[in-house]
């Protein structure tokens, strides 16, 4: 007796030791792309920093009254039309680096001139007051810090959906590893609004499976706790938020269902139909008064109308964006690798066959459906207006994958199952990989541009700043970080009790 005792104590030893090192990792991972890429180097960052300096109301310095109502006075350094005065100097141009943002004359620095460019609703409020606490004389250093601080509410706000996910925990963080890189870690830590989004809308979807599944009350304390943050959080944080809210949920909600059932019986039982109809049917009504109108005639006018080559060209295109394969990373003059689309897709695809054999139908229909608006979203509401870009959907991707991968595991205990180690070797090596040489090129756009090629990222290399880490330091770190915390969470995945 007292031997089990202290085997069991041990087993939670070592779960707690490996959950330390994954999240210590993932911090550390997750600060190497806060420093990859030099100020506004982020998606529309002009709007952002302009509504960020000016989200406290009037201050000198830092957002004054103009002559027009319609306009604010803001630092000379953060106009994009500014041109080499501003801290976009090396925006539009591939081939410079961003050191020219140490060369900004004083005027720049401390003249104020009147911008259109700022937030004057309450979309995103909260998320640039929040972040307007730390703004300063010292650009750089405000939004340093305040990518910082996106970093800790990600871990603040994805630590209640990990906590309540109980044993099943690392398979929903494979899930999130596989599908971070390398928009997510771009875009978490940055100053734009999507971070809080993703994050809250992705913790929300896992946190309502976790609350129906879970059999310890504490993991149901949790998941309310969670999802109730998430909520908060992600209050008007974008235009679109509730309908992404509403999607999520509606997969948290099926999936949990569908994985609850899996622990009775793997088979599809067809007298459950009306239950799994009714978790559905609240998301599918949103999105037919919402987003898109579900009748025959719609459909068949969506089929002949010039909305189909938006749906066979620029949603797969989206789709794409999540492993690398557009201008996702910060300047519309840069794009990663395209060697990084390759071992990503290797690596995605991987996953899902692997995982696949062991989920259930009703968990693929949910995930199915989830992957299905990734195609059918980016064209019909709001992104119709301001551009295709993958953040804005990537909550449904992360959802889908964290539901399916949790479902696998869910049945892969109870038939005993182990992944092959080519299988996992695979998945290791393409994510580890291009997860590296996605950081290792963003680092090269910014501090030689990319003219200059080699794996040396300090030859030659102009730093945005005087002092701090080197550039290939910063890439080594990032890259040993990401693929320590990527092997332990592969592993104990595998192990034939994880974390149970």
């Amino acid at each position: 007796m007292q031997s089990r005792v202290s085997e069991f104590r041990i087993k939670k030893l070592k779960s707690l030791v490996l959950g330390l090192l994954v999240v210590l990792g993932a911090m550390i991972t997750l600060g190497s792309w806060a420093l990859s890429s030099p100020p506004g180097s982020g998606p529309d960052d002009e709007y952002h920093l302009s509504s960020i300096w000016c989200s406290r109301g009037y201050r000198m310095q830092f957002c004054e009254k103009s002559t027009s109502i319609y306009e604010a006075k803001i630092p000379l350094q953060l106009h994009r039309n500014g041109g080499p005065r501003t801290i976009f100097c090396y925006a539009g141009d591939s081939k410079i680096s961003a050191s020219c943002i140490r060369g900004l004359d004083a005027e720049a620095v401390t003249k104020l001139e009147s911008s259109k460019r700022f937030n004057t609703s309450t979309i995103a409020s909260n998320f640039y007051k929040t972040n307007g606490f730390f703004v300063s004389p010292n650009v750089n250093g405000s939004i340093l810090t305040m990518r910082f601080l996106q970093i800790l509410i990600f871990f603040a706000l994805i630590s209640f959906a990990i906590y309540s996910s109980a044993e099943r925990k690392w398979a929903v963080l494979l899930a999130l590893f596989v599908g971070m890189v390398p928009v997510g870690l771009f875009i978490i830590p940055s100053t734009n609004p999507s971070s809080w989004a993703i994050v809250g809308v992705v913790s929300a979807g896992i946190c309502v499976m976790n609350f129906f599944i879970s059999s310890k009350r504490s993991h149901r304390v949790i998941a309310v706790i969670g999802f109730l943050m998430a909520v908060l959080l992600t209050r008007n944080v974008r235009a679109d938020i509730n309908i992404m809210l509403a999607i999520c949920v509606t997969l948290g909600l099926v999936s949990g269902f569908a994985i609850r059932e899996t622990d009775r019986s793997l088979k599809f039982d067809r007298a459950k139909l009306p239950k799994l109809a009714f978790l559905v049917a609240p998301g599918l009504l949103y999105i037919h008064l919402k987003v898109f109108s579900l009748y025959p005639w719609s459909v068949i006018n969506f089929i002949l109308g010039g909305s189909f080559f938006s749906f066979s060209n620029d949603s797969p295109q989206a789709f794409l964006g999540f492993l690398g394969g557009s201008i996702q990373l910060g300047s519309a003059d840069f794009a990663p690798t395209p060697v990084v689309l390759i071992l990503m897709s290797v690596g995605f695809v991987t996953f899902i066959v692997i995982t696949a054999k062991f989920v259930p139908l009703k968990v693929k229909i949910s995930s199915g459906f989830g992957a299905s608006l990734l195609f059918f979203l980016p064209y019909n509401f709001s992104l119709g207006a301001i551009g295709m870009a993958s953040r804005y959907i990537m909550a449904i991707y992360l959802v889908s994958l964290a539901t399916f991968s949790a479902s696998a595991f869910t049945s892969r205990r109870l038939t005993n199952f182990k992944f092959s180690k080519s299988s996992l070797l695979t998945i290791f090596l393409t994510i580890s990989l291009g997860q590296s040489l996605s950081l290792h090129q963003s680092i090269r756009r910014y501090v030689t541009g990319t003219n200059i090629s080699g794996w040396n990222l300090n030859k030659g290399a102009q730093w945005w700043w005087t002092h701090g880490p080197s550039p290939l330091s910063i890439w080594m770190i990032g890259s040993v970080a990401f693929s320590t915390a990527l092997f332990i969470v592969l592993l104990v995945t595998n192990s034939d009790r994880a974390a149970a």
